[in-house]
């Protein structure tokens, strides 16, 4: 009678208190992966989060170090503070701080301490962190690059890019931080002749920077600029709008008829007297070769940054020349 009841109870010990421990492997054979997947895209994201913070830092230290020159040269000179923000193509068409305090001087402006902070693909966004600190250094002029009221960048392109930095940090041993100097001061260029912007070539960048940066007419960013404009203004601090060149065949594309926001964004402009746009005339580039004046990378290569160059220290002399109030633009 007993026989039987021996295997049934083997049997129940094989099945019960042996088939929770199964189940507890099973179990996390399938929750440790999804923590592991979770915690790498939290990873992702906060690093991506907080990898556009040292820009802040470090051009917060910039101001602050220009607002201790101009204190110092305040004792002998009346120092006069330009601060100019944009694209890195700002930092390709203009000398840097020296180059430019020494052509300033030559149009009678004897003190000027240029402050140049760039981003690449930039947006408005990028400069917000630093306005505050930009009104409290009092300068006489800060100048906008254009793109900046209607450049949007997309989160999408932005995971991309930083997904992009993180294979070349694990593969090629690059810095994790971006070289914060070299985004301000690096001008690497090769030079090219006409030859070089071609059609398909200036087609070839523009679905590059697409890929990154858009330009729409509608953007907010521009309610965002007029704001700090009238900031600006209610601290006694001038605006002015840069346009930056580009190679003919890239403005072409860019901004020719139906194929670019350029037209209509200029249009919007078109009521707002305190945000005058400097343009560059065309007719100041190098006469021999004009797209030579244009780098591979479709910047301002060393002679057109010096023609630029000049003339932004011209402007900047003729619009400190007026009276602070006024906001005419210079054509």
């Amino acid at each position: 009678m007993t026989g039987p009841v021996e295997p049934q109870k083997h049997r129940m010990d094989r099945t019960g208190p042996q088939a929770k421990p199964r189940r507890l492997w099973i179990t996390l054979l399938a929750v440790i992966p999804a923590l592991f997947a979770a915690g790498t895209a939290g990873a992702f994201w906060t690093g991506y989060s907080l990898h556009d913070r040292p820009f802040a830092w470090y051009n917060s230290n910039r101001i602050a170090a220009t607002a201790e020159r101009a204190a110092r040269a305040a004792r002998d000179l009346s120092p006069v503070v330009v601060v100019a923000l944009g694209d890195s193509a700002l930092r390709h068409a203009t000398l840097d701080e020296p180059g430019m305090a020494a052509l300033a001087a030559k149009h009678g402006v004897e003190s000027l301490h240029f402050l140049r902070i760039v981003h690449d693909h930039a947006r408005f966004e990028d400069f917000e962190p630093l306005l505050g600190d930009v009104l409290k250094l009092k300068p006489a002029l800060v100048l906008l690059d254009v793109d900046l009221l209607f450049a949007e960048r997309s989160d999408l392109a932005g995971l991309r890019r930083y997904g992009s930095h993180l294979t070349e940090v694990a593969m090629l041993g690059r810095s994790y931080l971006p070289d914060q100097s070299a985004l301000q001061y690096d001008k690497p260029c090769r030079a090219v002749g006409p030859q070089g912007w071609t059609d398909a070539a200036a087609a070839r960048w523009v679905k590059t920077r697409n890929a990154t940066v858009r330009m729409k007419d509608d953007s907010p960013a521009f309610e965002r600029v007029r704001r700090f404009a009238d900031q600006a203004r209610a601290a006694g601090v001038g605006i002015a709008l840069l346009l930056s060149p580009r190679p003919a065949a890239v403005e072409e594309r860019l901004y020719g008829a139906g194929n670019g926001y350029r037209p209509a964004a200029l249009d919007r402009l078109s009521g707002h007297v305190d945000l005058p746009l400097w343009r560059f005339p065309a007719s100041a580039l190098p006469k021999p070769a004009k797209a030579a004046a244009f780098c591979r990378s479709g910047m301002l290569g060393p002679e057109g940054r010096d023609a630029y160059s000049a003339w932004l220290a011209g402007g900047i002399a003729e619009r400190l020349s007026r009276p602070r109030v006024e906001e005419a633009a210079l054509q």
